[in-house]
Order: C-alpha cells, then structure tokens, then sequence
C-alpha cells in the first residue's frame, strides 16, 4: 500500500448512477462529477481524481475487452496520479467477471483496487448505493493490502471467489465456498500489469442430459480458442456418447483449450475419482479444480490472449496463481 496518496475512482456504469427514462432505468452521464461534489460535501477530500469512462454502460453490455479499458483507467490513476488505492464503480450483473479479469490483468499491482456498486441508484429511497459507496472507501482508506476486492453489502470478498448469487435483495455477492488448493509454487507469469493483455473471448457450455456435441463442435469450427466446460459433480461427464468424446479430440486437434469446472455451487473438480473424468483427461480436457465460473472464464481468456501455445495455457491453467485453483 502506497502512503499518502488519494483514492482514485473508475466509474464505468452500473445501477448505482442510473436515471428513469421512458424505456427504464439507463446510465447517466456525470455520475463522476456528481458523486465528487457529494463527497466533497461529506468532507472527502481524499477521494479523487475521478475518471469517466465514457459511454457508461449497463454491465450486461461489459466483455473481456471492457476489462482492459477498466485496468488501463486504473494503471493510469496509480502510475501518473500517485493514487494509493482505486474505487471501481460497476454495475452487479458482471462484477464478479470484471473483478476476476482485473484480479489477472493487474496481476503486481502495488496498490488494492475495490469494486462496488448498488442494487438501486443512488437518490432512490432505500438505495444501498451510498453504503456499499462510503463502506469501499472506508475499506481503500485504511490500508488494505494490495489485491483486488468486491465490496458489497458490507462484506470484503476476493475477486477470485465472488459471484452474484442474488437479485432480489441487496446482499447479491457471495464469497463462493468450494475447494481450492494453492498448488504448485507459480512461476513468474506470463503478463503483468505494466503489459495488458487482450483476453481472448472464449466460451462456456454447461453439460446437461441430452447435451449435444454438435455445440462444441460449433465452437472448435468457428475458431473460438478456449472452453470452460461446467461438468456434473466432481467433472463427469456423457463420455459414453462417442460423439462427445470425439468433439473434444477434435477440440484437443485443433488447439481449443478445454477447461472442467463443476456445475455444484460448492464442488470442485477432481480428476481421479471415476472413470468417467480419467476419459475426459486423456481426450485432452485439463481440470479446473474450484474454480469458479467468472474466474476460468478470465484466466483462460488472458492466457490465451497472452499469445501462449494451447499446451502452456493448459499447464498455466493447473498453477494456482492467486489460489485461484
């Protein structure tokens, strides 16, 4: 943590500065400016200065590429503005995805970053937004060490293990309650903050009974370069279907990096168990361990985006580089 130093903030969007309009509620403009006259009125004068990225969007609309302007706007408040924490102001559907693709892409960044935001705007009656607002500040103001954080409802949750798990109250994020392993020992990856990268956007396909391979054939057909397949309980799978088996050494032929993670909101994938999850190892599936959706999602899409050959993304995907695994 930097000493001295203000708090900068990175606001994207999200419900928090949204207005009514005749289609419904829609980012406004100026939130930033809004929100600095505020906090100066509440005596915040460490907070500053603010940047807009504009147009500020509804999170639905935020992919991978988002992520880079985000961690771009937040390099720039800590290596030209001196800020000793950012504030990121995000809208809750794809927080969780954001704050997984920033935890990679500002991997060495010596200051911590917190992501907030508001189940209803700021200015509405029974808003949560100047809680989860005032509360991330507080939190960036007392030193926390560096890392990259979700803020909501009160609580304090890695990037790694959060996920939206709620729509209809204000506590929407969940700290996620699978295994994880720390792993082998990382060696110094293959990015960094001080050199971005453009995730790959890769693709998600959660089996079900009667799944069709022809999905995953599709995907490997169009060039798509990674897949996080959301097995059933610990990583089975439909491997007495030949068509699956041969979709994925098809996939395996043509580079496409497949990734297993598990449906169960608390499981983990654990090859070794059955002989349902040896087969999907040896037709080339590499296991996600606890990883959660958002976080396989990001962490292969960087890797590939790093420019890796499909075989050291497959091993990177195995090093638990934020305990991630």
């Amino acid at each position: 943590m930097k000493a001295g130093g203000k708090i900068g903030v990175v606001v994207t969007g999200g419900t928090i500065g949204m207005q009514a309009g005749d289609a419904g509620l829609a980012p406004a403009a100026g939130l930033a400016a809004r929100l600095r006259e505020t906090l100066c009125a509440h005596g915040r004068r460490d907070v500053g200065p603010f940047i807009e990225l504009a147009p500020l969007i509804d999170s639905a609309n935020a992919g991978s590429e988002f992520w880079v302007r985000v961690a771009a706007a937040v390099v720039s408040l800590v290596e030209e503005s001196d800020c000793r924490g950012v504030l990121v102001l995000h809208g809750t559907d794809t927080m969780a995805y954001t704050a997984a693709g920033l935890a990679f892409l500002l991997l060495g960044l010596p200051v911590p970053v917190v992501l907030t935001g508001a189940m209803h705007p700021i200015g509405v009656a029974g808003s949560d937004g100047w809680d989860n607002l005032s509360g991330a500040l507080d939190l960036l103001a007392g030193g926390p060490p560096a890392g990259i954080t979700v803020y909501f409802a009160g609580r304090q949750i890695p990037a790694v293990h959060c996920s939206k798990w709620r729509t209809r109250t204000t506590d929407a994020f969940t700290r996620t309650l699978r295994p994880t392993s720390d792993g082998p020992a990382p060696a110094q990856p293959p990015w960094s903050y001080r050199k971005l990268v453009a995730p790959a956007r890769v693709a998600v396909l959660p089996l079900h009974p009667g799944f069709e391979p022809t999905a995953l054939e599709a995907l490997v057909a169009a060039g798509v370069p990674g897949c996080v397949l959301e097995c059933y309980g610990s990583g089975t799978a439909p491997v007495a279907d030949p068509r699956f088996i041969a979709a994925l050494e098809l996939a395996r032929s043509r580079n496409t990096v497949v990734v297993a993670t598990s449906q169960c909101p608390e499981g983990a994938v654990a090859f070794g168990h059955y002989a349902t999850d040896h087969r999907l190892k040896t037709a080339g599936v590499v296991s996600g361990g606890g990883m959660t959706r958002e976080v396989a999602l990001a962490k292969l899409g960087i890797l590939l985006g790093a420019g890796l050959p499909a075989a050291t993304c497959r091993d990177w995907m195995g090093v638990s580089v934020l305990g991630e695994i």
